[in-house]
C-alpha cells in the first residue's frame, strides 16, 4: 500500500507540473485560443484596394462574351450597350461611344527572346468618345480578341506595332485613342470579336466581323 500511494501521490505532481507549464505563457503572454477572433472570408484593413486584372466569376453570355475584370467596389454594370459590326459604333445610353478607327497588318521581323519572326500580327486603332457627364477611367481597359473558334488570341508587345494603351481619366467631352496588338494570321481576319472592357459602371464594348 505504501508503494501504491506513493505512485499516486508523484502521479498527480507530473500532471500539476506539466499543467504549470503549459498554461503559464497563456496567463501572462495574452491572448487564449478561445478568445481570438474567428477567421473570415473578408479583406483584412492592410490588403491593397487597387484593382484587380482577374476575370470576375460572372457567367458569359453572347453579347458578354468575356467576363468581366475584377474592380475596386464589385457592383455588376448599369449601363449596357448592344454589340456592332466592326466597321461601327458601339452605343451606350449615357453618351459614351467606342469605336474600331483602323486595322493595320505587319509580320514580326526581329529575333529574340519572346519573338517570334515571321509571326503576322493585327494593330487595332481604338477610340473612347466620352458624350456623358461623369469622368471614365481608363486605366484598368483590357481589350481581347477571340478567333472564329470564340477563343483569344495573344496579345503582342513587340516594338514595330507600335502598341499604346488607354490610360488616365477621360473627362466628359473628350476622347482617347489607343493601338492593341494581336496575333492574327490572315485565316482568322474575316470572323472575330473584340470585346472591350474599359470600366466597372460599363458592361464591355463587343464587336463582331471581319478586320480588313
Amino acid at each position: 500500500m505504501g508503494n501504491f500511494h506513493r505512485a499516486v501521490v508523484g502521479a498527480i505532481g507530473a500532471v500539476v507540473l506539466l499543467s504549470g507549464c503549459t498554461g503559464g505563457p497563456q496567463a501572462t503572454g495574452g491572448q487564449s485560443d478561445s478568445a481570438l477572433p474567428a477567421a473570415s472570408g473578408s479583406a483584412s484593413p492592410t490588403e491593397s484596394t487597387q484593382p484587380s486584372s482577374k476575370p470576375s466569376a460572372t457567367a458569359t453570355t453572347r453579347n458578354q462574351p468575356v467576363p468581366k475584370v475584377q474592380r475596386s467596389g464589385g457592383a455588376a454594370p448599369s449601363i449596357t450597350s448592344k454589340p456592332s459590326d466592326t466597321d461601327g459604333t458601339v452605343k451606350y445610353s449615357d453618351g459614351v461611344t467606342l469605336k474600331i478607327n483602323d486595322v493595320k497588318f505587319a509580320k514580326e521581323t526581329k529575333e529574340g527572346p519572346g519573338r517570334f519572326p515571321g509571326r503576322a500580327y493585327a494593330v487595332l486603332s481604338l477610340e473612347i468618345e466620352n458624350g456623358s457627364k461623369q469622368t471614365v477611367p481608363l486605366d484598368t481597359v483590357v481589350v481581347t480578341v477571340l478567333d472564329k473558334s470564340n477563343k483569344p488570341v495573344s496579345s503582342v508587345y513587340v516594338e514595330e506595332a507600335k502598341v499604346s494603351d488607354f490610360s488616365g481619366d477621360l473627362a466628359p467631352g473628350k476622347s482617347a485613342k489607343a493601338n492593341y496588338a494581336f496575333a492574327l494570321p490572315a485565316s482568322s481576319r474575316s470572323k472575330v470579336t473584340v470585346v472591350i472592357d474599359f470600366d466597372g459602371t460599363h458592361t464591355s464594348a463587343v464587336f463582331r466581323g471581319g478586320l480588313d
